[in-house]
């Protein structure tokens, strides 16, 4: 029997490559085994609304094309459901798609799911969010916020933020509580790694798994500017974890809030969001169905 399988187009993902990416799916997908559908997205939010959709139909699989973004809606809506993800990363950083080794290439990533294999992955529950691949706040989230706002795409436009947020950020205080612990750090960045990457294929935990039951926390003090290119070289070569700057730590639960109660910028999967008072995050061990290669 054929399995039934929606494609998801954001429209608005940032690889123009995609454009043509209905014809290209039609020739690649294979009719032996998949019934395809395709619908494009409308705005915001649309993603996550047509995928609640195509669980109640019984879809066995949703694609996301699209960025981490795109990725985030679809799978928030598969989350303990017997509808499996698929991504056709066409996004700007393609962090969870880099991750889980699948091709940023159109044709390419479409054999993966004719390949029909499947992996389960952790998923983390972040405040009333789900998060997938990598969360933060301090410096990267106010990053992530500048270049979510901002009117240009691709690795410029991040680069560009990055730099900017370097000489005008400020660390925090904060106070963290894990598995029953609890510490003060103080630190330029927290990234809270599910899979190992932002995005660009660029590790900030080199070592993180997506499927050991464990969120991977990355505690990071202000690079002085002496000190700033060994730091870059290590992030861009898989050695980030080297640095003196970084220090790392596994859990379970996490919650996390500024010392002096300040809202602190947030993002996930990419996607800044309102800044927030407190972080609850909780991970779900292997609550999502992926097509995918194999991890192990």
């Amino acid at each position: 029997m054929k399995k039934h399988i929606l494609f998801i187009i954001n429209t608005f993902a940032g690889n123009k490559q995609f454009r043509n990416v209905e014809n290209v799916i039609n020739g690649v997908i294979n009719k032996t085994f998949f019934d395809h559908s395709i619908v494009y997205t409308q705005y915001k939010g649309n993603a996550f609304e047509l995928s609640k959709d195509a669980v109640k139909q019984n879809f066995d699989v949703v694609v996301a094309v699209g960025g981490d973004g795109t990725i985030n809606e679809v799978a928030s809506a598969l989350v303990d459901t017997q509808t499996a993800l698929a991504i056709v990363p066409s996004g700007s950083g393609n962090g969870l798609a880099y991750h889980l080794r699948i091709p940023i290439n159109l044709k390419k990533s479409i054999n993966i799911i004719n390949d029909l294999h499947y992996e389960k992955i952790d998923v983390c529950k972040l405040n009333e969010f789900f998060l997938f691949s990598v969360a933060g706040v301090g410096y990267d989230a106010k990053v992530a916020f500048d270049f979510n706002h901002g009117k240009g795409r691709g690795m410029d436009a991040y680069f560009k933020a990055i730099l900017k947020n370097y000489f005008t950020f400020k660390s925090e205080n904060y106070i963290v509580q894990y598995d029953g612990n609890e510490i003060e750090k103080n630190a330029f960045f927290i990234t809270f790694a599910n899979s190992s990457q932002w995005g660009y294929n660029v590790k900030v935990a080199p070592h993180a798994s997506i499927q050991d039951g464990l969120l991977d926390v990355c505690f990071c003090t202000k690079p002085e500017t002496i000190t700033l290119s060994p730091f870059v070289i290590k992030l861009l070569t898989d050695r980030i974890d080297e640095s003196r700057e970084m220090q790392y730590l596994q859990c379970k639960n996490l919650s996390i809030k500024a010392k002096n109660n300040n809202p602190i910028y947030l993002h996930i999967d990419g996607d800044a969001v309102e800044p927030v008072s407190e972080i609850m995050i909780q991970i779900i061990p292997k609550a999502l169905n992926v097509l995918t290669e194999r991890l192990i």
